[in-house]
């Protein structure tokens, strides 16, 4: 690449910010084990000083008397032992096993490899370990192997084929180049990544749903009173302790959104100064439209699922087509509401009117980079997006990716041509729009590396 200018390096005073906000938020899992042995110490008092004494009460020998201090003595225990069970219950929880991205082998796809090279020195960050592919509309820099990969500096970079395959050459190294920028920011990303395992946790523990949740429910639908009455007792105990950590999750939240968003804006100048501000607005727009798309798709692919089971072969083509036949007022809405977005005070991320803006001031022409397509870089671009579209499935939706619950998306295209021409009322789509959102057949949660 040829032309630009060198990106320089974060400010002391933004490192320091970093290590203020990564201390504050490993703070919080102290603050979470006191609030737990302080529920566990609170039930503990309750049964051995306060139990008896309630079932000492001269309340007489009526059965509401019986059921008065059943009421005052049991209660307590069931529903601050819930407090205490399902606040020790996240310290042993583990992640859902997930199958792990696609890794692109550098002698079936040098071009990519090679690509990723030159940006790599041009922003002077070190060289990813690996470069996986995998299905979301993002790229995302992360440490392989949580703790131990961040201790040894071993870096991964994860690029999502409907990004690939909606931005040119350009473009693509832009958002590579703000991954690298991540990369270079060194001490920074791993305070980041601190505060995002961290959020990341209390996200999961809050939001998981197990057997121990299913086992609950089940006692409060009962049709016996008492044992409905102990379900409702534990879902209240289960609620309160979910939300405490939840305070504590939007603590930490808040503490660390305002200094995630300038580890973006440094990573957007370097994205800038490799593709320019030009392309950076256009790609910018182009993730609006991909995103709305994306949401379109998986909206109606799980209503697809559920009328006869089955989903297309090559979600990222499926978005590419999808998107190069926007309607233009289509178009023209989703670039509005990009421009008047607003960034809130827990975003991690800059709005993309603020992004733009700054690109904009910058003015930088960037290096000279093809604008073809993307996908040209890769040699084998379909066979790798099938790949990803199955591990998708099987990953996040948990369904079946046999040849009978597959659509091979060439015969979608090709239906679609041979109807016959009419005009399509709006908003129309050139493909049946076979969209799922994720999030209805399993909780989905956010990613704890750095996105872009």
């Amino acid at each position: 690449m040829k032309g630009g200018t060198k990106a320089k390096g974060p400010p002391a005073v933004y490192h320091a910010g970093l290590a203020l906000v990564a201390i504050a938020t490993v703070v919080l899992p102290i603050i979470y084990l006191a609030l737990t042995a302080l529920a566990g110490y609170g039930v503990y008092y309750f049964a051995t000083h306060d139990f008896l004494e309630i079932w000492e009460w001269p309340l007489g020998h009526t059965k509401y008397a019986l059921l008065a201090k059943v009421l005052c003595s049991c209660t307590p225990l069931l529903v601050g032992g819930c407090i205490a069970v399902f606040m020790v219950k996240p310290i042993f929880a583990r992640p859902k096993n997930r199958m792990d991205p696609i890794a692109l082998n550098p002698a079936v796809e040098p071009r990519v490899y090679q690509m990723v090279q030159d940006i790599c020195a041009t922003v002077g960050a070190p060289a990813p370990r690996r470069i996986q592919l995998d299905c979301d509309l993002n790229a995302s820099a992360s440490f392989e192997r949580g703790w131990h990969g961040m201790n040894a500096n071993k870096l991964i970079l994860t690029l999502g084929m409907p990004l690939i395959a909606g931005l040119t050459q350009r473009e693509m190294a832009g958002v590579i180049a703000h991954e690298f920028g991540h990369f270079r920011q060194g001490i920074g990303m791993r305070f980041s990544y601190m505060i995002r395992s961290v959020n990341g946790w209390f996200v999961r523990v809050i939001y998981e749903r197990d057997a121990w949740d299913a086992t609950v429910e089940g006692f409060s639908a009962t049709d016996e009173k008492w044992i409905a009455f102990m379900g409702w007792c534990m879902r209240m105990g289960i609620a309160i302790s979910r939300g405490v950590l939840w305070c504590l999750m939007m603590l930490g939240h808040a503490i660390s959104s305002l200094l995630l968003r300038q580890m973006e804006y440094d990573a957007d100048r370097c994205e800038i100064r490799v593709a320019g501000s030009a392309a950076f607005e256009t790609t910018t727009l182009k993730l609006g439209l991909l995103a709305d798309v994306m949401t379109d798709i998986n909206r109606e692919m799980l209503k697809i699922w559920r009328k006869q089971f089955q989903l297309p072969d090559n979600l990222p083509v499926l978005v590419e087509h999808r998107v190069t036949h926007l309607p233009p007022e289509k178009r023209e809405k989703i670039a509005g509401g990009i421009g008047l977005s607003k960034t809130g005070l827990l975003d991690t991320h800059p709005c993309a009117a603020d992004r733009i803006s700054q690109a904009r001031k910058l003015a930088e022409t960037g290096y000279d980079i093809s604008d073809e397509p993307a996908r040209d870089l890769f040699e084998n671009f379909d066979i790798v997006s099938r790949l990803v579209t199955l591990a998708h499935y099987e990953d996040n939706l948990n369904v079946p990716t046999t040849e009978d619950f597959l659509i091979p998306l060439e015969k979608l295209i090709k239906e679609k041509r041979e109807e016959p021409a009419e005009p399509p009322p709006a908003p129309a789509s050139p493909l049946p729009m076979m969209t799922f959102d994720p999030n209805a057949f399993q909780g989905q949660k956010p990613q704890e590396n750095q996105g872009n």
